[in-house]
């Protein structure tokens, strides 16, 4: 038990994820400890310090931002950067609540930093899912990849040359791709069957291409076998098109109220400072 706690599967870097543990523990004792008699300090310092420590994450966590767009040159590995973004962050939360002794905000100021706060925290944490358990789930059944700027009209080169080709066959070419493959191939580029079901709803397609090929002659059959790569390959960038714009509207999400965040933060610190 203690060793998947502190070594879980599910944790890229077991030695981030105990450092995580250890600042969970010390944000969750702190409050304890500072009421225990003759400690020192008084409540005013040890508020104070939970706000330092907070801001001092959030910059960190802030700083990562930077450090993506320089991947070659900047300091420390961007792995690292991931993890004390993640971690720090969700540690940021626990030393806002101690700042402010878990107690309900009160003016606007303070509602602001919580729910901007649960917010960021809340939306950093469902992309940490996004980005570690969806992409791999997905890219197991893939063999296509392609730039998500470039899917739509890779799409569309896709269906002109599936209407070349089934029309250039004979006439059970042409009514299985009226039938089956048109309607799929002009719906839009998000397959939430392959989406849901990586390998099975792709398979399922397919057989109705094993199935026919066994009624055609040799070059309507052959006819099919293109046909079936070129299916495939749609219902790939169908699969790549969803993750990649489920991820963009993550990072519209999650990005602009990091920035608010910041602001608050710092007119929190400001008026601290002013009054």
């Amino acid at each position: 038990m203690m060793r998947r706690l502190f070594s879980p599967r599910t944790a890229v870097s077991a030695g981030w994820w105990r450092v995580f543990l250890a600042g969970a523990a010390l944000s969750l004792a702190a409050p304890l400890v500072r009421r225990v008699p003759g400690v020192p300090g008084g409540d005013g310092a040890w508020t104070v310090a939970y706000g330092v420590a907070a801001t001092a994450l959030l910059l960190v966590a802030l700083a990562y931002g930077a450090r993506r767009r320089m991947p070659r040159r900047g300091p420390g590995a961007l792995h690292h950067w991931v993890q004390a973004h993640v971690y720090g962050g969700v540690l940021f939360l626990f030393l806002l609540a101690a700042h402010t002794g878990a107690a309900s905000p009160q003016g606007a100021l303070a509602w602001g930093l919580w729910a901007s706060s649960l917010w960021v925290v809340g939306t950093g944490l469902a992309g940490v899912f996004i980005q570690k358990w969806i992409p791999p789930a997905l890219t197991s059944g893939l063999s296509t990849e392609v730039h998500y700027d470039r899917i739509p009209d890779l799409v569309e080169a896709v269906r002109k040359r599936v209407e070349v080709l089934a029309a250039s066959g004979g006439e059970s070419v042409r009514k299985f791709h009226d039938a089956d493959l048109a309607p799929v191939l002009a719906g839009p580029t998000v397959s939430l069957v392959y989406f849901f079901d990586v390998t099975g709803g792709v398979q399922s397609c397919m057989r109705r291409f094993d199935y026919l090929k066994r009624l055609l002659d040799e070059d309507d059959a052959r006819r099919l076998d293109e046909l079936r790569v070129l299916v495939r390959a749609k219902f790939e960038m169908d699969a790549h098109y969803t993750l990649q714009g489920a991820l963009r509207w993550w990072l519209r999400l999650h990005v602009p109220p990091v920035v608010l965040l910041a602001v608050l933060v710092g007119f929190h610190v400001f008026a601290v400072f002013y009054y």
